[in-house]
């Protein structure tokens, strides 16, 4: 996995193009063709410039950043040596929600993990809202983490001030809760701030990402880039106490498609999201509902974007049927999915809540005991 990561490492440190020539050649190369990044260092300059439309000067700057690859390849261990992970595009444990979630020009090429980097591919959701938030939101995240814990659901962080922070360290200080945090900073800067977080990283209850590299100190600009990431990997957005930090997080998200809710709170900008399409937060298990509907979307989004460009193409209209029925839909039947067979599709998503996993069965326990 080395050998690979250095040539990620080679050509995006050493080959002196910016990440907006990069980016296209890399995911044309590995989404689309399938390809490892050290077979596009076997292409000459010609096909290099043929495939991706570039200059003559930029391949072969391409294909001379192959000579650092030694160099390169030193990075990695000296990362593993402080139990930080380097996680290309091309790494399995890469998340792939991010791949279908974000423009292709925001999607990181490299990320550094600390911790368990199969929680990456959990179900979690993200808690904004108020610095300083009151008793009753408290109260009600207190609620909310016992419940996501009991389905296996995890809390995301940007590790902020606030309700993002707090639930955060609820849920880690819950037996059996985990969590993912984002973080606007390189991971090795990070441990010389704090080691707060090590003993839950150490027990693989807890994953530190980054998509700067390790030694990349804290700026405020860098925050921004962070909350990309965090609301595009949640599965669900929720907003107890709204501030004006999560205010614009949460329009975009509801810009995005991803369920956003909002707590009883009477305010313009409560009532602003609600009509944008928000829901309301009335009781902890309506969240989980939301999450296992996001999960069932999320995987049906992955198989789509797994298909072959020929599978892809639009159903044709509806025939419209003999009677004045405008909206007539097909008759085609389809035979449902066994239980097992949809958990396996949807486990391709991270793990299947366990109440999930009870309706599932217990609806084909019912439909078999109807058919005898």
């Amino acid at each position: 996995m080395n050998s690979e990561a250095a040539y990620w490492l080679a050509l995006i440190n050493a080959s002196g193009l910016t990440l907006s020539v990069l980016k296209p050649i890399a995911q044309k190369w590995y989404l689309m063709e399938g390809r490892s990044i050290a077979q596009l260092f076997n292409l000459s300059a010609a096909e290099l410039a043929f495939r991706f439309n570039l200059s003559e000067t930029d391949a072969k700057s391409i294909l001379k950043a192959a000579d650092s690859y030694q160099r390169q390849l030193a990075l990695p261990e000296q990362w593993q040596a402080q139990d930080i992970q380097l996680i290309p595009l091309s790494h399995p444990h890469y998340p792939t929600r991010l791949i279908y979630t974000l423009p292709p020009m925001q999607q990181p090429l490299l990320l550094w993990a600390k911790g368990k980097t199969e929680l990456l591919a959990e179900p979690t959701v993200t808690i904004l809202g108020n610095p300083d938030p009151q008793p009753e939101a408290v109260q009600y995240i207190q609620n909310l983490i016992e419940i996501l814990v009991e389905e296996n659901i995890g809390v995301l962080s940007g590790y902020g001030k606030g309700l993002d922070r707090s639930a955060f360290e609820s849920i880690l200080a819950a037996e059996n809760g985990h969590a993912v945090a984002i973080l606007p900073m390189g991971l090795t800067a990070f441990s010389q701030l704090t080691n707060k977080l090590d003993a839950p990283v150490a027990a693989g209850n807890a994953v530190l990402l980054s998509p700067y590299s390790p030694d990349t100190p804290y700026k405020e600009t860098l925050a921004d880039a962070r909350n990309a990431l965090v609301d595009s990997l949640a599965m669900a957005l929720l907003v107890p106490q709204i501030d004006q930090t999560a205010q614009p997080r949460a329009r975009a998200a509801l810009d995005r498609g991803m369920p956003v809710l909002v707590g009883n709170t009477d305010s313009p900008e409560s009532r602003e999201l609600i009509a944008a399409g928000a829901f309301l937060m009335t009781d902890p298990e309506e969240v989980v509902e939301m999450v296992q509907q996001a999960i069932i979307d999320n995987a049906m989004q992955a198989q789509i974007a797994q298909q072959p460009a020929q599978e892809k193409a639009p159903p044709p209209p509806p025939v419209k049927s003999d009677d004045d029925d405008d909206y007539a839909l097909g008759t085609e039947a389809a035979d449902p999915l066994a239980a097992d067979e949809a958990l396996d599709i949807l486990s391709t998503a991270g793990k299947v809540p366990n109440s999930l996993r009870t309706k599932l069965m217990a609806l084909e326990k019912e439909g078999v005991s109807s058919r005898e």
